[in-house]
C-alpha cells in the first residue's frame, strides 16, 4: 500500500505553480464589480480563458447572472491591485474607485488600463473545484502589451516575471 499523501509537501508542490494574477470583472447592476483571481488561457477553437471564483462569493454569483466576465492580467507595477480587488467591499463599484479602467470593446466589460493582457469572456462552463469553482469562458475579445511584465503568485509571494532563458 502507498504511504499516505503528505499535506505539507502537497502544500509546498501547490505553491510551486506559478499563475498570472488578474482581476476578474463583471456588472453588478450597472455598477463595476471585479475580484482578485487567477487566470489561465487554452490557444484552441474557440479561445478558452479560465478562472476560477469563491463558490460562496458575490463575483461567482454575478459572473453567472450576467454569463459574461473580463480578465484584467497584472502588470508588475500593479501589485497593490491585488489586495484592492481582494478586500470586502461596501458597496458596488468601489473597488474601482481611483483605478482607471474602460470599457471592453465587445461586451464593455471593465477592463483595467495597462495591463499585459485584458479578455471579454462569455461563460461557457462552471464546474465545481473544491470551495470554489471553475469558470471556462470564450474570449471574444483580446489585448496584449508587447514588452510588459506579468505578475505571478508563486511560492505565496507576487512576482515579476524576467526573461533570462531564452
Amino acid at each position: 500500500m502507498p504511504d499516505p499523501l503528505d499535506d505539507k509537501q502537497v502544500r509546498t508542490g501547490f505553491n510551486r505553480l506559478a499563475v498570472a494574477v488578474a482581476i476578474v470583472s463583471t456588472f453588478d447592476g450597472d455598477e463595476p464589480h471585479g475580484s482578485t483571481g487567477m487566470a489561465w488561457a487554452e490557444h484552441v477553437d474557440p479561445p478558452l480563458v479560465l478562472t476560477t471564483l469563491r463558490r460562496a462569493g458575490a463575483s461567482r454569483r454575478l459572473v453567472e447572472a450576467t454569463g459574461m466576465f473580463g480578465v484584467s492580467v497584472l502588470d508588475e507595477g500593479q501589485d497593490e491591485y491585488v489586495r484592492r480587488f481582494a478586500a470586502k467591499s461596501h458597496r458596488p463599484g468601489d473597488r474601482f474607485d481611483g483605478v482607471p479602467y474602460a470599457p471592453g470593446p465587445r461586451l464593455g466589460l471593465p477592463l483595467l488600463d495597462g495591463c499585459v493582457a485584458t479578455f471579454e469572456c462569455e461563460v461557457k462552463d462552471i464546474h465545481p473545484f473544491g470551495g470554489h469553482d471553475i469558470v471556462v469562458g470564450e474570449a471574444v475579445s483580446a489585448t496584449a502589451s508587447g514588452d510588459q511584465r506579468a505578475l505571478v503568485h508563486y511560492d505565496g509571494h507576487l512576482w515579476a516575471l524576467r526573461r533570462d532563458a531564452q
